[in-house]
């Protein structure tokens, strides 16, 4: 994801991280991966909206996921390669509009929204890279359709920081209450709230998180070693499991990230709210 800071950062040995947003393919057979996805893709299994835009889509791994169960997809993102790997990874999807844009500024490049506005929008990884997280949850409301849903995911926890958050572009971890907070402050209710990673996927996540922080800073070359890089796709048929079993307990705020299903609230009350807070 790409939507509004420079893409790379500093890490502590002063080495210089490109980061674009997308995650690695690598990453995307891990077990955050699947234990967060695991809980996307229910989420749209229920809603099954007539359109959903993915927001700050990276490489299109999420949004692949929430495709099959949307008429319509649109996908935008900042970063051109990206853009066009979710491209190719949606190409056999019968109405899937992908593009370089930026809708925090109404640049659409080559995707039309729909007039009635997004049935969906997917905000997947994204809040947490954001100065303006919520000026981000105002834009997804405004985009959405009358009663339209939001789906987020965000990492969870500050104690979980890792020096990976900081290569990647964090800019923080979420307490459930700070998140509650802001989607609702933006004219949201919110429908479910579950945590994925209890009890094992997110302990796994951010130990490998340390690990290729620490090679990154070290100057070991890539992000994981090449053999474990090598068994990760073999590895996916054990995490793919694992996060059917643990959405028993996703209800438990124990878990390494959140995944937010939200539904735009009526436009009176809206007004009613906001009128409320520039009273006070």
């Amino acid at each position: 994801m790409t939507l509004e800071r420079p893409a790379e950062s500093r890490n502590d040995a002063g080495t210089l991280l490109q980061w674009d947003g997308a995650p690695s393919e690598v990453q995307s057979c891990g077990p955050a991966f699947h234990a967060r996805t695991y809980l996307v893709r229910d989420a749209f299994r229920r809603l099954r909206p007539r359109s959903v835009l993915d927001i700050g889509c990276g490489r299109g791994h999420v949004t692949a996921v929430a495709a099959p169960y949307a008429d319509s997809v649109f996908a935008v993102d900042l970063a051109p390669d990206a853009v066009a790997e979710t491209r190719r990874r949606l190409a056999s999807h019968a109405d899937a509009h992908v593009a370089t844009a930026n809708v925090l500024t109404g640049e659409w490049g080559e995707i039309q929204p729909p007039a009635g506005g997004f049935g969906a929008i997917l905000l997947s990884e994204v809040l947490e890279h954001l100065d303006d997280d919520a000026g981000m949850l105002r834009c997804a409301r405004r985009l959405l359709a009358e009663r339209g849903y939001l789906v987020i995911t965000v990492p969870a926890h500050p104690s979980l920081w890792t020096q990976w958050d900081d290569m990647a572009g964090h800019i923080r971890r979420y307490t459930k209450r700070e998140l509650l907070s802001k989607v609702t402050a933006a004219g949201f209710e919110v429908r479910s709230f579950r945590s994925w990673g209890f009890p094992l996927s997110g302990w796994l996540a951010i130990r490998g998180a340390k690990m290729r922080g620490r090679r990154v800073a070290e100057h070991t070359g890539s992000e994981v070693p090449s053999l474990l890089a090598k068994a990760m796709p073999l590895a996916a048929t054990v995490f793919r499991p694992l996060a059917r079993v643990e959405s028993v307990f996703s209800n438990l705020d124990r878990g390494a990230g959140y995944v937010v299903v939200a539904r735009a609230r009526a436009s009176d009350a809206i007004s009613t709210a906001e009128d409320r807070r520039a009273a006070a």
